[in-house]
């Protein structure tokens, strides 16, 4: 009995201690669902971006989904060469390979994120403060940014010949996984 006393106050302090939202309004944003999520063969990313030019409330949303696009990109390479590092042998000695590959991909990511593509945009004007709002979605096919980085890799000659199949075998291995079903 004890038990269902305590039960009964612990969910009535949870319902009460519910975070309050009055005078607010869920807003509904354009681009949601699976065809504007990154999967297995794409990078995709949305942005908004605002301003009482449309031209600029473009850039800023092509902007922003740029980097977030480029962070997603960063993020999975750099998860990419920790999981490689972590599957090899200590003896190998590959401590500061992980350091010299995200260096890497972080001036690769400066100069391309290849084949970006707009996949959908939607722009509103706000009636009251006649500011333009852009929504873009764009995304980039992960095998042809996986050949651009090795392309660029292997071109490098700031980069040993042992790193550099360390990052063709790791490279080749990733773009494999992206063109799978």
């Amino acid at each position: 009995m004890k038990n269902y006393l305590f039960i009964s106050v612990a969910l009535l302090l949870v319902v009460s201690c519910k975070p309050k939202l009055d005078g607010m309004q869920e807003v509904k944003t354009p681009f949601k669902g699976n065809k504007y999520e990154s999967n297995n063969r794409w990078w995709r990313a949305v942005a908004s971006g605002e301003s009482t030019n449309l031209q600029t409330s473009r850039d800023k949303a092509m902007l922003s989904a740029k980097q977030r696009l480029a962070s997603s990109v960063q993020t999975q390479i750099k998860s990419l060469s920790e999981n490689y590092v972590g599957e090899r042998q200590v003896g190998e000695n590959l401590g500061d390979f992980n350091e010299r590959f995200q260096q890497l991909t972080r001036e690769v990511l400066n100069q391309i994120i290849v084949d970006i593509r707009l996949i959908d945009e939607k722009t509103f004007k706000s009636e009251k403060s006649n500011q333009y709002t852009t929504w873009l979605a764009i995304e980039a096919k992960k095998s042809t940014t996986y050949k651009k980085l090795k392309e660029i890799a292997l071109q490098r000659n700031n980069i040993s010949d042992k790193d550099k199949k360390v990052i063709q075998e790791m490279i080749d291995k990733a773009i494999d996984e992206s063109e799978k079903d």
